[in-house]
């Protein structure tokens, strides 16, 4: 009896065993599976977290309708972290299991954050759909911020959140640098950070030149923050059409030091398509250095 016993035990581990390297695949990695859609009349990722080991892969299945994987922070989770991965919206309006696959091959152990980008209505980072992987802990905070984050309110409109100025002051990005949807009456809010920036409005053909009208929005050298404190001198403008806006940092003017030169643009009521043309222009404008 006791051998049958130690047998049934031994089997049982090597079934474990088994499993796990063929869970692992044939390069040592474990594979870790996301589904990412509508379930249950809920936008989110299943799962929604994932502790994964140096060298596994997750695979992440994009379902109806249009959703993406864009990663952020833990603190500003519904803002692009610049570097980081976005994969833009991926539609698949028939719900077609395995249409678009993308794979995240796990580098390190340090917690990564991610949202789904589609600005809705309603916005899906602010309904909660984020994904953590290896988040140690933090996943409720991470939620918790986000549905705060996505769905700040303005009167009669949804709030949405620009940061001006990343990695005190090394970045010269806006984050996000394009609004999909600014639509007439909705409120715009950023937060300047180190260290001077502008905010200033130009043209589709004329990226890093002032557009030269009297309504134009140019908050010029007014909110320098070489501090890098967060929302120590923010701006707000309220979108007054639903027609495509272009802005640029005048910071170091038409010299090879210019921060539009170097792509630091900004566009509202665009896709993404539109405002890589525009930063693209931008970017061939002025010298280099």
């Amino acid at each position: 009896m006791k051998l049958l016993a130690l047998s049934v035990v031994a089997l049982s581990a090597i079934a474990v065993a088994y499993d796990d390297i063929a869970a692992r695949g044939s390069h040592g990695g474990k594979k870790h599976y996301v589904k990412v859609g509508t379930f249950d009349g809920e936008v989110k990722f299943v799962p929604n977290q994932i502790n994964a080991a140096v060298g596994d892969t997750v695979y992440f299945d994009f379902l109806a309708k249009a959703h993406s994987l864009t990663e952020s922070t833990l603190k500003t989770p519904c803002t692009f972290k610049h570097g980081g991965i976005d994969t833009g919206l991926k539609p698949n309006p028939d719900n077609v299991p395995g249409l678009f696959k993308y794979p995240l091959k796990v580098e390190n152990t340090k917690p990564r954050w991610f949202y789904c980008k589609q600005p809705g209505p309603p916005n899906h980072c602010g309904k909660g759909m984020v994904f953590g992987l290896n988040p140690a802990g933090n996943m409720d905070k991470f939620i918790k911020y986000a549905k705060a984050q996505g769905n700040a309110p303005t009167p009669g409109s949804m709030a949405q959140n620009v940061t001006v100025g990343l990695d005190k002051g090394k970045t010269l990005r806006y984050s996000p640098e394009y609004l999909l949807k600014a639509p007439k009456g909705s409120k715009i809010h950023f937060d300047f950070r180190a260290a001077n920036h502008t905010l200033t409005e130009s043209s589709f053909d004329k990226p890093c030149t002032p557009l030269g009208k009297r309504s134009a929005i140019d908050t010029g050298f007014n909110h320098a923050n070489p501090d890098d404190i967060p929302e120590f001198k923010p701006f707000d403008f309220i979108s007054r059409s639903n027609t495509p806006r272009y802005f640029y940092c005048r910071q170091g003017g038409s010299t090879a030091k210019s921060h539009c030169g170097k792509g630091m643009v900004f566009a509202i009521n665009v896709n993404e398509h539109k405002f890589k043309q525009f930063q693209k222009r931008a970017m061939a404008t002025l010298p280099k250095e």
